[in-house]
């Protein structure tokens, strides 16, 4: 079956009549394609026909056009910050001689279960606009019983059911996810004690639609510092000696080479895993991946894979 459907116009644009929370929005498009969350366009698993929950707006700017004052024009419906706009566009305006293909991205609104964006790509003779609406991916009634005011709870000493993971009715996977810059806690109960993770997403995967659970996947990104102390929080309750974290964030001296580490155009990058059995059918793959000396926000990540059953 397939899940996937897509409109290009001859001749003339589209005229496109799209009406949201905001109010309505008018958009010449060359193509108008509906997609299905988790299927890819095809329903590889064979679970059948999903409801539609991707819609994407095609419009093409060519030479001349000013891709800039149209979004500012249309960024109270879109919900587009007018500063993003300026900061980002000026870099995709139509030169004629662009080497390659440049991108960019614009948040825009978050209206309980729609949320919007908008996809720049910048070409030799044209730049592309694909205005995008989505439909259940930051709220949705899975994600809204399990994530409230910026937590969820998380209890791992026994493998979790569909429910705890925000699985919707139907799906083998299940997404938690925020906007660039934003994060929630995940408070996590093991045997051996709490900890909160500071998330950036969670995604979890089941053995059918209607299946249980059979892995999880959490993402920490943040400085080198954040990613020191979340690795050393996390350590002690996982069973990871201290002293393997202290050895594994240490940078390499003369004569004293780090064995996890790796020249890096930024400085040396050290990655290292730790696999744990915490509880009855459940265990925690711990991955850390950080360059050493960086500055900034995103110098490091930890990656927690688990495992049930």
């Amino acid at each position: 079956e397939r899940n996937f459907k897509a409109y290009q116009a001859d001749e003339e644009d589209f005229a496109v009549t799209v009406q949201l929370p905001t109010g309505t929005l008018q958009i010449p498009a060359g193509i108008v394609s509906i997609d299905t969350d988790g299927a890819g366009g095809v329903d590889s698993y064979g679970d059948g026909p999903r409801e539609p929950k991707f819609f994407s707006i095609n419009r093409q700017f060519a030479l001349g056009e000013d891709v800039t004052a149209s979004l500012l024009a249309d960024a109270p419906l879109l919900g587009l910050d007018p500063a993003d706009i300026t900061r980002v566009t000026p870099g995709l305006s139509v030169s004629g001689n662009a080497p390659v293909p440049q991108a960019g991205v614009l948040y825009g609104f978050v209206d309980d279960w729609l949320s919007a964006q908008v996809q720049l790509r910048s070409f030799a003779d044209s730049v592309q606009v694909l205005y995008e609406f989505e439909v259940d991916v930051y709220h949705n009634p899975a994600i809204d019983r399990v994530l409230v005011d910026g937590r969820m709870p998380l209890d791992l000493t026994s493998p979790p059911d569909r429910e705890a993971l925000a699985f919707l009715p139907g799906y083998r996977s299940a997404l938690v996810p925020t906007r660039p810059g934003d994060v929630f806690v995940i408070d996590v109960t093991l045997p051996t004690g709490e900890l909160s993770w500071v998330a950036d997403d969670l995604g979890a995967w089941a053995t059918g639609p209607d299946g249980p659970p059979t892995s999880a996947e959490v993402h920490q990104f943040g400085s080198e510092a954040e990613t020191r102390q979340r690795l050393e929080a996390s350590a002690a309750l996982l069973g990871i000696d201290p002293a393997e974290v202290t050895a594994t964030l240490t940078p390499s001296a003369s004569g004293t080479p780090n064995p996890w580490g790796s020249p890096g155009s930024s400085g040396e990058r050290v990655q290292r895993s730790w696999d744990r059995p915490v509880a009855p059918g459940v265990s925690i793959d711990v991955r850390v991946d950080m360059t050493l000396g960086q500055a900034g926000p995103h110098a490091g990540s930890v990656r927690y894979q688990l495992t049930f059953g």
